[in-house]
């Protein structure tokens, strides 16, 4: 049997190696749940993407014995649950899973209250009260992509740790306790009614005083009665408690004073038989009345229960002990025979016995399993003995018994503990004041491949890995010294020579003077959960797709970088890259074939760097490359031009071919900023330089920049308000015939009166409108304003010229190109003949059944179609014949040195014969001298427009001008 202060050391061990358990439990289904959260919110939560979280959770259940059932609830939704294929709506009201009232220990795992039954109750239903079995609901919580709650849900099976500490060496008085700090019970396990009451003002007293244990000891008077040892969870919000009674340890007292016991008893009955005969002799009389009185309150007042019988077994004496013991009081068993305590567990064996003995005169020692008046059990141990007086009759049985119910209970945990020590999960091994091993269980075998033979005696650091410095073990003893316990993560060494990564629980053991005797450590082997956490790691880190690192590493290195930088006074390159056309090879070939393109561009831009560079993925078709210890900024040049012409290479894509560039924004740290942010966004206004100067090419960051990029941010701002403010109008400028003696068509052209920087070019707002949702709104406004002005053509005279507009590609992408058309036309009861629009070559390049349609069903109304900047994109004349064209418009950029260059005389002659010969219509723009206009006339029959014929004017101007029919060039 163990002391007192042998049991009260054991229940803070207990303590912790329940704590320990329970703590990597949810630490592994934390990191279950938070890899199927990771799943859950990569995908648009239709059918297919709920079934393949369904199918991962039901594999999570397959090697979690510890979990019953997982649920996925999107508000009140459930949309997954492992139970069936098509789940129904849960009860949330009552799981105790509402962030509001979590506590603030938590990590991420939400711990709900305990509930009964087997499964979460259905919407409408409870728990089943009527079930043995319990449930604890625990989640992670997360948000979809649209903002929308997201609970993943999995009820853990109590009885699995039950399992666990059911093999602890506990008396059934002890009782175990897991709650949460608040003090709710999420399980017990032993005796818990009368001892929960020591729980609770401990608990809070732990909270208080801000401590990871507790242990008291409490005493009724001098008799100690039990220890309590209260212990937090570093990781949750719960705490696990053990009560373990004393009762067991007081009784090594007990029995050994039976002997006194039964000898004072016989000295008692002497005494009152002699008194009877010497009451009266005066001083003699008086003297042995007061040891008479003495030695029956002796005998009243024994912590043993005491029993006189007659040679019938009739009681005829009990003590107060035995009222304390059995419940029944003196006058309900005086008179009674002793078979009034009998359970009927007791055999009739054990009675035969004792009767044999008793009736042969002899001592009997043994135990009962008797019943309380109340009707529960107690054990005893019992010795009778008969009273024989000087004719050898027994007169009298005397019996002293004393509880031992307590040491059964002390005992049988010694059992289980020794059961819990060999067959605990974690590996335990116990060492002397010397460190030297004492004592291993199976699991340490297990985990570190050596026998118990050949670890006794030797120290732990036969485990070492060699990997921790002298200094990192030297922290371990200080904290041990200080704190008596030290826990944390440390690499050892299996015996076949494999590191492997550990959790370790260290403990001091000290013996009841308080003196140091060894310690105890307690050890799992985290292999796997460090696979989980580097997986964890690498996926909130790295883009999934390229491998690359992510936007969030990405800011981490360049601030890094930046940090280097300034310590060794050296320069950084923040190279930002956007890959052109990259949309048009993912709406042509598809988004299998887009993203391995980027795959392929992120090998051909890694290759480009030095392996201390960065290069991240940090938008869709966006990457960024650090290089940090410039020695000279001219070096960054050669790097630029590498990526450069690197991405311009094909790209083999399964079946199909794919050509694309990229352009390149360069900032220099700290030239052209002082930290990562202001770095970054110079970096991205070079690269948009880049993209206006023609893709293809680098644009290093400078002031001009800057100033331009605020005067961008302005004009977008202003932009949004223009529109309601009625600061765009239309200008038109007619398209004469080639001999200029009429107006064939009029091309209206949209302007932006600002109120503080005027007129401001199209050049300028149309770039940043296509950028914005605006560009939908300009456009719709375009279309109604110039069909109103056709349809005032159209009533003002007679053969009324065409009037053409241009439709951004953003437009015909959207698709409502044709409705805002089909809308106007109703409306003003305008005929479609009436209208050009303009489209660019790059509109062609797009999704070609998508584009197709819309300009057939536009072509159907009777409006033409007119190719704008003919020969400045990628020119194709498998477009011209595949799509429904009527009119070809020659930019300016061929006009302008006409006169002087031969070869631009050759190309502007062959597109018109071109032209001619697909029977389009040729309209040559920027016509201002009159020397090109005689050129172009040697060419053929083109359309003309320019400043050389007239300049972009009215609406009223252009009504005067057609009434006239008065052919003014412009300067005359």
């Amino acid at each position: 049997m163990q002391s007192i202060e042998e049991r009260s050391e054991r229940s803070a061990l207990y303590a912790r190696m329940i704590e320990g358990t329970v703590t990597r439990t949810l630490e592994g289904l934390e990191v279950s749940l938070v890899s199927l959260s990771d799943d859950l919110i990569d995908g648009d939560l239709g059918q297919g993407h709920t079934q393949r979280i369904r199918d991962k959770a039901l594999k999570i259940l397959k090697f979690a014995p510890q979990l019953r059932q997982i649920v996925v609830v999107r508000g009140d939704q459930t949309l997954v649950d492992t139970r069936t294929a098509s789940p129904g709506n849960i009860n949330l009201n009552i799981l105790g899973l509402d962030q509001s009232t979590r506590s603030s220990y938590s990590l991420g795992l939400i711990i709900g209250n305990a509930l009964k039954g087997r499964f979460l109750p259905a919407e409408g239903t409870f728990p089943d009260e009527g079930s043995l079995r319990k449930l604890i609901p625990i989640a992670i919580e997360t948000h979809s992509h649209q903002g929308e709650r997201l609970l993943i849900i999995a009820t853990f099976n109590p009885s699995y740790l039950t399992r666990y500490i059911g093999d602890l060496e506990l008396e059934k008085s002890d009782s175990i306790f897991l709650t949460d700090i608040d003090g709710n019970t999420l399980l017990q396990q032993g005796l818990f009614g009368p001892n929960r009451q020591y729980v609770i003002p401990h608990l809070k007293a732990i909270l208080s005083e801000g401590a990871d244990e507790h242990r008291v000891n409490n005493s009724f008077g001098a008799i100690p009665l039990n220890t309590t040892a209260i212990r937090l969870l570093t990781k949750y919000p719960l705490a696990v408690a053990i009560v373990v009674a004393h009762q067991g340890s007081f009784s090594l007292w007990l029995q050994q004073k039976h002997s006194l016991l039964m000898i004072l008893l016989v000295s008692v009955i002497i005494l009152i038989g002699g008194a009877l005969f010497v009451v009266r002799n005066g001083r003699k009389a008086m003297q042995m009345k007061a040891e008479v009185a003495l030695l029956s309150k002796v005998v009243e007042h024994s912590p043993t229960v005491i029993v006189i019988t007659n040679p019938d077994g009739v009681i005829e004496y009990v003590n107060e002990c035995f009222e304390t013991v059995t419940g029944y009081r003196k006058h309900e068993v005086i008179g009674q025979n002793p078979r009034v305590l009998k359970s009927g567990e007791t055999t009739d064996i054990e009675y035969t016995k004792m009767w044999d003995a008793l009736t042969a005169g002899q001592t009997w020692q043994g135990e009962f399993h008797n019943k309380h008046k109340d009707g529960s059990l107690y054990w005893e141990r019992s010795s009778i003995g008969p009273l024989i007086n000087e004719e050898g009759e027994i007169t009298h049985y005397i019996a002293l018994k004393q509880p031992i119910t307590e040491e059964k209970k002390a005992q049988e945990k010694l059992r289980l503990a020794s059961a819990v020590f060999s067959v605990a999960a974690e590996a335990i091994m116990v060492t002397d004041q010397q460190n030297r091993i004492q004592m291993v269980n199976e699991s340490f075998e297990q985990i570190t491949g050596y026998s118990e033979v050949e670890v006794l005696g030797n120290t732990p650091a036969l485990l070492k890995s060699d990997i921790h410095t002298p200094a990192f073990y030297q922290a371990i003893y200080r904290k041990l010294e200080d704190n008596h316990a030290w826990e944390g993560e440390i690499w050892n060494r299996r015996k076949n020579g494999e590191v492997y990564p550990q959790w370790l629980t260290i403990s001091s053991r000290f013996n009841p003077a308080g003196e140091l005797e060894g310690y105890v450590a307690l050890f799992s082997d985290i292999t796997q959960r460090k696979h989980d956490e580097a997986i964890i790691i690498h996926q909130a880190n790295y883009d999934t797709l390229t491998g690359l690192c992510n936007r969030h590493l990405f800011e981490d290195r360049l601030k890094h970088a930046l940090a280097l930088s300034d310590r060794s006074q050296t320069k950084t390159a923040l190279l930002f890259i956007d890959l052109d056309r990259f949309k048009y090879v993912n709406d042509t070939f598809g988004h299998c074939a887009g993203d391995l393109l980027l795959k392929q561009v992120a090998e051909r831009i890694t290759s480009c760097i030095r392996k201390s560079d960065t290069v991240a993925r940090i938008g869709g078709d966006e990457f960024a490359v650090v290089i940090p210890e410039l020695a000279r900024v001219s070096d960054i040049e050669g790097i630029a031009q590498k990526i450069l012409q690197s991405l311009v290479n094909p790209y083999q894509l399964e079946k199909n071919e794919a050509y694309i560039s990229c352009s390149i924004g360069i900032a220099i740290y700290p030239d052209n900023g002082s930290d990562s942010e202001r770095l970054l966004l110079n970096a991205d206004n070079a690269m948009y330089k880049a993209k206006q100067k023609g893709r293809n090419t680098r644009e290093y960051f400078n002031q001009q920049l800057n100033e331009d990029s605020q005067r961008r941010s302005q004009l977008e701002q202003d932009l949004y308000k223009a529109l309601e403010r009625d600061q765009f109008y239309l200008l038109y400028q007619p398209i004469w015939s080639v001999d200029g003696s009429r107006i064939e068509s009029i091309e209206a052209l949209i302007r932006w009166q600002h109120p503080k920087r005027g007129m401001v070019s199209p050049n300028e707002f149309i770039a940043i409108a296509e950028e914005s949702v605006l560009i939908h709104s300009i456009g719709k406004w375009v279309i109604q304003e110039t069909c109103r002005f056709a349809r005032q053509l159209a009533d003002s005279c007679t053969n009324a010229p065409k009037v053409s507009m241009n439709i951004s590609s953003s437009q015909f992408l959207r698709g409502d190109v044709e409705k805002h058309l089909t809308s106007e036309l109703t409306a003003l009861k305008l005929n479609g003949s009436a209208l050009i629009v303009e489209i660019t070559e790059s509109i062609l390049l797009l999704d070609e059944q998508k584009i197709y349609q819309q300009l057939e069903s536009i072509v159907s109304m009777g409006i033409d179609i007119a190719v704008d900047d003919f020969g400045t994109g990628y020119s194709s004349l498998s477009y011209l014949k595949k799509y429904p064209v009527q009119r070809l418009k020659i930019d300016k950029s061929f006009i302008d040195d006409l006169e002087t260059n031969k070869d631009t005389q050759s190309l502007v002659s062959g597109m018109i014969s071109l032209a001619n010969s697909l029977s389009l219509k040729t309209v040559v723009e920027g016509v201002e001298t009159q020397s090109q206009l005689d050129l172009l006339r040697q060419f053929g029959s083109p359309m003309i427009q320019g400043y050389l014929l007239a300049r972009p004017m009215t609406g009223d101007m252009l009504l005067t001008l057609l009434n006239k029919q008065t052919i003014t060039v412009a300067g005359e």
